[in-house]
């Protein structure tokens, strides 16, 4: 067996060695090497070993040869075999290594499959090499693989193995770098760590990789682009590329391996691999970041392996620009902080690193941020101390540099301090919290603002601290030190600690707060104002006491306040230092004044918790209008007085007397610490007064204080003071003479006004308390009384306001107890009539309003004569002051003074005693009158609309501070209802609002029945204007009567419905129309309620009161009531933000609360039938979602935009407005959440994406409303242009919709243009041109081309098929235009996704489109073909190829923009794939160069630019396609019935015959000449002078054809044929066959001699009888057929001289008569027949003497054709010609040098004669030589007309023929 092996080794060695040529060794290899290496598997050692010798051989010989190929295929197949050995592989390797760089790139390419079957399972080494080999199709491909063919493509499912080993080496690859110039470092120097001292190695090892990976991919640096940078990169690119193929790599196949492969472009240095790496993190799947191997992998990526114990395997840390990049993308993973240690390492080596730069620490804190955010609990835990640690050792150490970037990475680090804090407070102390406070006041100011957010973040974690004394002790030191600090910041974030860390009710928190209440940063003030709030109130009795809990023990924080006060000054307030800052002890004046209203409103709120005053600590002091309060207070003061030393009570009468007695103290400290003193005093036990009874003379001192407010406080003081115990006689005289000192005092011009005023209100509060103490005393003597009392009434005369105010209140309190003491009733009655007086003509409104309340007071004090006469004048004031509210309501409050005395809410605050029990009342009588009264003056009709309004004013007036109280009030609450519900439809807003706050105030008088009562007549009275009639309410309900509040805005005539009709539908829609009072009570918006007026009434209490009772009811009543503050009524909407803004005090967490609630209200109210409700739910719907996070709107984004696009197409214009706005809040918001720049939750903008775009593309641009179209359009551009990868799942509908809407969305004014072209003077090309432009320019294109960026296979599988049926059926031009546009934009995007199959389907629908009947249209889809066509296979492009030459050559007859089409495409697909175009020439050139031959100039041209882009402006193509150009004339001469079929075949041979000249054109000659013949035969015909041409031009290119055996043939029918058309009698055509016939005739001369048939003829055309001239002008009637005559005459001329036989015999028998006739016809004619002769002498001469002087230089002039050189030889003239007719033709030809008119003429004369003179000159006879006489007379001839000569040239020329006939005179 072995010998018979051995045998045939030697037979295949021989055949080896016998092969000589290339081609029989290349041939034997290819057939025996692979049997060969077979046998290498041999069990015979002497088979192994020859054929070891045998490959020896081989090898050699391939070697030596590089032209040589092997047998790829079978090799590879062989290599793959699993039944090979490894010897067998090995050597079969080495011929596919040898072989590989001896295949094609497409060879290359169809290897990669079996290259990389199994690798992964090959020895290294095998690896290595195929590796190698793999590498160099990456490097010159660039990721090409259109030549694979789908059977050899790649089967990763089958061995993902193989894959996963490739990308792991491509992972090497794109980490390659060259080392850094002069620095041949390794490894190390990136990063490793080593306890050894390590040494420089000869090879560079780049970041991130092995020495082992060096080596490998490297193939030990023998690799060529280990040496050069481009083949570096173009390596990288086609290994990018191949992964982004999801042909070459499954999309969702290793996606982990080649996100990192992209990553790690990504970071390259080089910008197009960063781009492309980019681009693929862009585009393909992304890595799940929560995945643990996807972390681990760019932990890896970015630290190395770490230490190894063989180093060879070591990879060293990444690149610091891509470990920068590996940061952004950890900073996306939540999973990468729970990787302990990694996460760990890498964020110190971010900040730390040797080698880190600046945007890498910047990177790394904000990694360290993550981490403290993400990290789970027991993972932070840990790594939180090192963390912690390593910031603060950061922070603490200075910066190298002051720059941007330094302070930025500082902010950074304070502010993950903060981030760790919150994480793990337990780590952090009081020490660290000092080091923040101090860098809070010493950092810069960038670094400042982290600091505080870093401290903010940090507070919660020091709440511990306050239960440890220790270190509350500390901290609140270090609290105290920074509130005094002048930096704002540390003052800021020191009250920030107070009010978070300490309880609401610690002391010290307060003091902090109370002490910047009033600094000068606003924030400072705010944040300290907030600590003094006090908490929500309770809202029943058992919360009461956990209420007081919370506050401050009123001692405790008295006591405080007292010894802090006295203490060491502190700052507060921000710069209390300052120069002329009060102080008052240790506190600023400021800081002391809201000590004192914070500690009185403490007392309040611990007295009654559900009072409504003074509820944000330190508001200003008002007095207390609830009795329920006052009498908390009072009591508080009782139990305080009895324990005073503990309560209190005591220090806070010595806080209150140091701001009275202070130096220091301020006006406004003064005020409000008299005003807490009298309230003490007032309202506090007996003892309290009693305290001060020594005290009058202090007091006394404040009566001429420079504020109003202390003079009034402390004479009031001294009134409740002084009149105590008056029965002891001492105290009655001292009150006595105090009278009289006030007395004095009053009536003392000299006085200050000050002065004098405080005298008469300390007279007024003396009096009055007396009387209140005492109505009949007699303890001071009456006329002191009354003579004091006139003091105060002479007030009243005063110039000054002030004065006069004064008076008029101390009269209010001297009348108010007891009839006011005068000295007579007519002294009364005066200063009635003078009060009167005030009240009605005083120009000042304050005084005016203080006279009236004085007449009520007065009215009230003296009753029994006062009363009426005084409620009379009030009465008559209704219809003088209805515009001044204010002044209404004080004449309110004076007639409820008047009527209801003490029962009054503010009369009993004049019940300032608190021992005394109330005065006398006045008769429930009075207040009966006075409501009859007013319910009189309220009855529908019974009054003017200004005296309804005063006396509805005076009526709330009086149920306000009567009704709780007053039995008359309650018994009468229908009636009230009643008149105030008619009063709702009054035509003045403020009465309205009057009337609601009543039957607000009416409701909250009746107990469980009478409210039912009163519900029912409202509902009735509202919706049915019955009195009592309950009925339901309907949201047809009408509130007004007809036309009582005019038509609405839109002027539709729809009614307005008004404000408190929405508030009965709001309060109906609830199915509780009870709340109806409740709204009212809350929807008055006039500012007059809140103003002093309004909150003395208790007006502002009542909103307070109504928000309460309408909590539970909020889930009801919030999604009518927001949806109601955007009524399009201003006022309805005033109304409901007044109320929305009182029951919702954070609005921000109610519409979190009530979100999906209020939502479906408005969606549902955009659809209601009343355009009220559906222009204010949507406006309502802009403002809601404009707030909104994407997660809470997801749900109802589709039904936004349904609703929005339903109220866009509202038939009411402002419902549309709104509707706009609020598409514009939409848009804007779902543009951001589809954005995954703006928005990284890449699924939710998946989501968002998936319900909106299909909305869009559907029902928005499918409406029928051009603004909801409009709209659409807009929303998609802007979201196609920021979605990104998001618009994948939706790119063909996007896609397609669009391209359909570059038409529907077109301008209508050039849809108008395409029919009125003519109109304005432009053409329809023009037009489409500019339309084009428009396309091109369109923002849809632009968001085409963004949202083109997205593609890949997937998206091209389904886009493919859309994009071909718009190419095939789309409407309009833009459309079209713009698919083409789109193709052009797929192939530069993803040429490799798109070639193939979608490139066919592309090609096939682009064909069949450009026979667009628009020229536009037809160039685009033929720019898209050019562009398209270089991806299309072979068979598609050879199908659409085959198809343009049908279009063009099947229908000669059709329209010139049909026929260009072809020429069009050809061209494009030439000029954009000119490398694709050169498989195709062998069909395209033969039709192009026939083309550019078209009978139409449009369709030739198109053609001529089409085959200028094929040849390049050579003839190199028509060379080299001749065969298959001849192939297409020859069929289309011969089938194609087409006259200009024929013409243009005809055009294209003759071109031929001229472009290739003899040699190459006569193989041609067989198939072209009888094309010709035959085409000549027949009729003449238009064009047929081209066929005839072309038969002259072809013979004349190829006349020796006609002498071989194959040509002589086709001599006589040549000849015949050309004899026939010369014959014709159509002069045109005659002309072209007579021009032909010479030609041809020349040619042949050799093989056929016919002039003796011919020249009669010719001499006949071209010499005609003058007689038939003549008389063949008069039958030509058109003047056009003389010149053609003569060009015919010419013509043949011509002819006769070319046709001039070459035999002696023909010579003779012609020459003479020939030339006689030529030199007869050189004169007498026009000037183109006499060229025509001239052109014939020279070519008989030529004829006659064919050869002339080797040496004869051509005249001057002359063309070098004209000179005949024919072996040196000199044969000169024929001896045909005689003597006679040379004498005749020399001297005709000299004559014609006399026509100085053409000088053509002359030059032409000139070169022929010198040919005639030397022939003759040369000839041996003397027969044909010229006389000597005759030469010299021509010499003389010729020296004079060379003298005469203008043209130099032609004189020289002359002077050559002259010299020649010199010769012939002396030879």
């Amino acid at each position: 067996m072995a010998d018979k092996e051995l045998e045939l080794l030697e037979n295949v060695e021989m055949r080896f060695a016998l092969s000589d040529t290339n081609e029989r060794f290349e041939k034997a290899v290819a057939t025996f090497l692979p049997p060969v290496l077979l046998k290498l598997d041999s069990p015979h050692k002497a088979v192994q070993t020859k054929v070891m010798a045998v490959c020896s051989h081989v090898s050699k010989r391939l070697k030596s040869n590089p032209e040589i190929k092997v047998p790829m295929s079978a090799l590879l197949d062989l290599f793959s075999s699993a039944k090979s050995s490894v010897l067998l592989r090995n050597f079969c390797l080495i011929y596919l290594d040898l072989g590989f760089t001896r295949s094609t790139k497409e060879e290359r390419v169809k290897l990669l499959p079996g290259l990389f079957h199994d690798i992964s399972t090959r020895l290294p080494a095998q690896q290595a090499t195929i590796f190698q080999m793999v590498l160099q199709v990456f490097g010159t491909t660039g990721g090409d693989f259109r030549s694979l063919a789908p059977k050899e493509s790649f089967d990763w499912e089958s061995h993902p193995a193989d894959l996963t080993f490739l990308l792991t080496r491509f992972l090497d690859v794109v980490l390659y770098t060259f080392a850094p110039a002069g620095k041949p470092m390794t490894a190390l120097s990136m990063g490793q760590r080593a306890t050894e001292p390590t040494t420089p190695v000869e090879q560079f090892v780049p970041p991130g990789i092995s020495k082992e990976a060096v080596k490998f991919i490297t193939n030990d640096g023998k690799a060529s682009w280990t040496s050069s940078p481009t083949e570096l990169r173009s390596l990288k690119l086609g290994i990018i590329r191949f992964m982004s193929l999801a042909d070459s790599v499954p999309e969702k196949q290793n996606v982990l391996e080649k996100y990192i492969i992209y990553l790690a472009a990504s970071g390259d240095s080089d910008h197009e691999i960063v781009s492309a790496g980019e681009d693929g993190l862009k585009r393909h799947v992304k890595a799940d970041l929560e995945d643990e191997q996807v972390v681990k992998a760019l932990y890896l990526l970015y630290q190395g392996t770490g230490a190894q114990r063989n180093p060879e395997i070591f990879r060293s840390p990444a690149t610091p620009g891509l470990k920068t990049r590996i940061l952004r993308i950890l900073l996306k993973s939540a999973a990468a902080t729970n990787q302990f240690p990694q996460m760990i390492q890498v964020a110190f080596d971010a900040l730390n690193g040797d080698l880190t730069t600046a945007k890498l620490r910047n990177a790394g804190m904000s990694f360290v941020q993550w981490i403290a955010r993400m990290a789970r609990p027991e993972k932070i835990k840990p790594v939180a101390p090192v963390l912690l640690s390593a910031l603060l050792h950061f922070i603490n150490s200075p910066p190298d540099t002051a720059s941007p970037d330094a302070e930025s990475l500082r902010g950074f680090a304070y502010e993950a301090v903060g981030l760790l804090c919150k994480r793990e407070p337990e780590l952090f102390d009081t020490p660290l919290l000092h080091q923040f406070f101090t860098a809070v006041s010493t950092e810069s100011q960038n670094v400042r603002v982290s600091v505080l957010d870093a401290l903010s973040n940090m507070v919660d974690a020091y709440k511990r601290v306050a239960n440890d004394e220790l270190k509350r002790k500390d901290l609140e030191g270090m609290l105290l030190q920074n509130i005094d600090k002048p930096d704002h910041h540390a003052r800021y974030i020191a009250q920030k600690y107070t009010n978070t860390i300490f309880p609401s009710e610690y002391p010290l928190a307060r003091y902090v707060n109370i002490m910047l209440a009033a600094d000068l940063k606003p924030e400072v003030k705010e944040e300290a104002r907030r600590g003094l709030e006090f908490p929500d109130p309770p809202t029943t009795d058992e919360e009461a006491a956990g209420f007081r809990a919370k506050l401050p023990a009123f001692a405790d924080m008295c006591n405080l306040l007292l010894i802090k006060s006295k203490g060491i000054s502190t700052g507060g307030g921000g710069g209390a230092r300052a120069a002329g800052v009060r102080r008052v002890g240790a506190f600023s004046a400021d800081a002391y004044n809201d000590a004192v209203k914070y500690l009185r409103h403490l007392l309040i709120h611990h007295a009654d918790p559900k009072a409504v005053i003074g509820r944000r600590g330190v508001d200003d002091l008002e007095k207390i209008s609830e009795p329920t309060t006052r009498a908390a207070l009072r009591e508080l003061f009782s139990k305080m007085a009895a324990s005073s030393s503990a309560s209190g009570l005591q220090a806070y009468i010595e806080m209150l007397e140091t701001a009275l007695k202070s130096d220091s103290a301020d006006a406004v400290l003064q005020s409000g610490a008299a005003f807490c003193l009298l309230e003490l005093v007032s309202l506090g036990p007996a003892e309290a007064s009693s305290v001060y009874s020594d005290k009058v003379d202090w007091i006394k001192t404040f009566l001429d204080s420079i504020r109003n407010q202390t003079r009034r406080s402390m004479a009031h003081l001294l009134g409740i003071v002084t009149t105590s115990q008056i029965e002891v006689p001492a105290r009655a005289q001292a009150l006595a003479g105090l009278i009289e000192e006030q007395r004095v005092a009053a009536a003392d011009k000299s006085a200050r006004v000050e002065q004098r005023e405080g005298a008469m209100l300390a007279i007024g509060y003396l009096v009055g308390r007396l009387l209140y103490r005492h109505p009949s005393q007699t303890f001071v003597s009456s006329e002191l009384v009354a003579t004091s009392v006139d003091v105060v009434v002479r007030g009243l005369d005063a110039m000054s306001p002030l004065e006069v105010l004064g008076a008029l209140d101390a009269l209010s309190e001297a009348g108010r107890y007891a009839p006011l003491p005068l000295v007579s009733d007519e002294a009364r009655k005066a200063l009635v009539d003078k009060l009167i007086s005030i009240a009605k003509n005083n120009k000042d409104s304050k005084i005016q309003e203080e006279a009236m309340a004085t007449l009520g007071q007065l009215a009230h004090g003296d009753h029994e004569h006062l009363g009426k006469p005084v409620l009379d004048f009030f009465y008559s004031l209704a219809p003088l002051y209805s515009k001044h509210v204010e002044i209404q309501m004080g004449i309110g409050e004076a007639i409820a003074a008047a009527s209801f005395g003490f029962r009054a809410l503010h009369m009993e605050e004049h019940l300032d005693i608190a021992t005394l029990p109330a005065p006398k009342q006045i008769p429930d009588e009075t207040a009966t009158a006075v409501l009859e009264t007013l319910l009189g003056k309220l009855q529908p009709g019974a009054s003017p609309p200004a005296v309804r309004k005063s006396c509805a004013i005076w009526l709330l007036c009086a149920i306000k501070l009567a009704g709780k109280s007053h039995a008359v009030v309650r018994s009468n609450v229908m009636r009230l209802q009643n008149a105030f519900a008619g009063l709702l439809g009054d035509a003045d807003e403020f009465t309205q609002e009057v009337a609601s706050r009543g039957m607000g105030l009416v409701f909250e008088l009746g107990d469980e029945g009478v409210r039912s009562m009163l519900v029912t007549s409202l509902v009735s009275t509202l919706t049915e204007g019955k009195k009592i009639a309950p009925q339901s309410v309907t949201g047809d309900t009408q509130l007004f009567r007809e036309n009582a509040l005019g038509a609405a805005p839109g002027g539709d005539g729809e009614k307005l419905s008004g404000t408190y009709a929405s508030i009965l539908s709001l309060a109906s829609e609830m199915n509780q129309p009870d709340l109806v009072y409740r709204f009212m009570s809350l929807a008055a918006h006039n500012a007059i309620w809140n103003s002093r007026r309004g909150a003395s009434l208790g007006f502002s209490t009542i909103a307070a009161q109504a928000t309460r009772e309408l909590q539970p009811h909020l889930p009801l009543i919030v999604p009518k009531l927001y949806r109601f503050q955007f009524d399009p009524q201003p006022k309805t909407a005033e109304s409901m933000k007044n109320i929305w803004q009182t029951l919702v005090p954070e609005p921000a967490k109610t519409l979190d609360e009530y979100f999906d609630a209020i939502m479906a209200d408005l969606l549902d109210g955009m659809a209601d039938r009343q355009w009220r409700i559906r222009e204010a739910s949507t406006l309502a719907l802009a403002d809601l979602a404009g707030g909104q996070q994407m997660e809470r709107l997801q749900l109802h984004l589709e039904r936004m935009w349904v609703m929005t696009f339903r109220a866009l197409d509202d038939i009411k214009e402002s419902v549309r407005i709104s509707a706009l706005k609020a598409a514009k809040t939409l848009t804007t918001k779902t543009t951001r959440f589809c954005d995954p720049v703006a928005n990284p939750d890449i699924k939710q903008g998946a989501r968002i994406v998936a319900i909106i775009l299909p909305f869009f593309l559907t029902k928005g641009l499918g409406s029928s409303a051009e603004d909801v179209r409009n709209l659409s359009l807009g929303t998609i551009l802007k979201i196609s242009k920021k979605a990104g990868i998001l618009l994948k799942p939706h790119l063909t509908e996007l896609a397609g919709t669009l391209l359909e809407c570059l038409s529907t969305m077109e301008p209508q004014v050039l849809n108008y243009l395409t029919f009125h072209t003519d109109k304005y003077n432009i053409s329809q090309e023009q037009l489409e041109n500019s339309r084009l432009s428009a396309v091109k320019a369109s923002p849809i294109m632009d968001a085409l081309e963004a949202s083109i960026d997205q593609v890949d296979v997937e998206t091209l599988t389904a886009l493919v098929p859309r994009l071909t049926q718009i190419i095939r059926k789309g409407v309009g031009l833009p459309t079209k235009a713009g698919a083409a546009r789109i193709v052009y934009s797929l192939v530069q995007r993803a040429p490799s996704e798109l070639s193939g199959p979608h490139a066919d389907a592309i090609v096939k629908a682009l064909a069949s489109g450009v026979h667009d009947r628009s020229i536009v249209v037809r160039k685009a889809y033929a720019t898209a073909i050019g562009q398209i066509a270089k991806l299309a296979t072979d068979a598609a492009v050879a199908k659409l190829i085959a198809q343009l030459e049908k279009s063009y050559l099947d229908d000669p007859d059709a329209d010139d923009d049909t026929r260009s089409v072809a020429g069009i495409t050809i061209h494009q697909f030439a000029l954009r794939a000119p490398e694709r175009v050169r498989d195709f020439h062998a069909r395209i050139v033969p039709l192009a160069f026939v083309g550019a031959r078209d009978g139409s100039p449009n369709v030739r041209k198109t053609w001529v630019e089409a085959w200028e882009e094929l040849s390049g402006g050579s003839n190199a193509p028509l060379r080299l396609w001749l065969g298959e150009t001849t192939d297409l004339v020859e069929r289309l001469m011969s089938t194609s019935p087409s006259w200009g079929v024929k013409k243009q075949v005809a055009l294209a041979i003759g071109d031929m015959s001229r472009i290739l000249g003899a040699a190459a054109f006569e193989p041609l000659m067989a198939r072209v000449v009888p094309l010709l013949v035959a085409a000549l035969q027949g009729r003449t015909w238009d064009g047929k002078e081209v066929v005839v041409t072309a038969l002259g031009d072809v013979v004349a290119a190829g006349g020796d054809w006609f002498g071989k055996h194959e040509g002589k043939a086709h001599v006589d029918s040549v000849v015949k044929a050309l004899l026939a058309e010369a014959r014709k009698n159509n002069k045109a055509y005659k002309r072209h066959g007579i021009e032909a016939l010479g030609k041809a005739l020349h040619a042949l001369a050799p093989y056929v001699d016919v002039y003796d048939e011919i020249y009669d003829d010719l001499a006949r055309v071209a010499a005609p009888d003058p007689v038939d001239v003549e008389k063949s002008d008069e039958d030509d009637d058109d003047v056009r057929q003389k010149p053609m005559q003569l060009v015919l005459r010419a013509t043949a001329f011509r002819a006769l001289g070319q046709a001039f036989p070459i035999s002696d015999a023909a010579q003779r028998k012609h020459a003479n008569k020939v030339l006689g006739l030529l030199a007869r016809q050189t004169e007498g004619n026009v000037w183109n027949v006499r060229l025509g002769v001239l052109d014939a002498v020279e070519a008989v001469i030529k004829r006659l003497a064919p050869a002339v002087a080797a040496n004869a230089a051509p005249p001057a002039g002359s063309d070098a054709m004209d000179v005949d050189v024919v072996g040196g030889t000199n044969k000169g003239l024929s001896d045909a010609v005689d003597q006679p007719t040379l004498v005749l033709l020399v001297w005709a030809l000299c004559g014609a040098l006399e026509d100085l008119k053409y000088t053509k003429i002359r030059e032409t004369a000139a070169a022929v004669l010198l040919r005639v003179v030397r022939a003759a000159a040369s000839s041996p006879s003397a027969s044909t030589t010229l006389p000597v006489a005759e030469a010299r007379a021509l010499a003389d001839a010729l020296e004079k007309l060379a003298d005469k000569e203008p043209v130099s040239v032609i004189a020289e020329a002359i002077r050559d023929v002259r010299r020649e006939a010199l010769l012939v005179t002396t030879s």
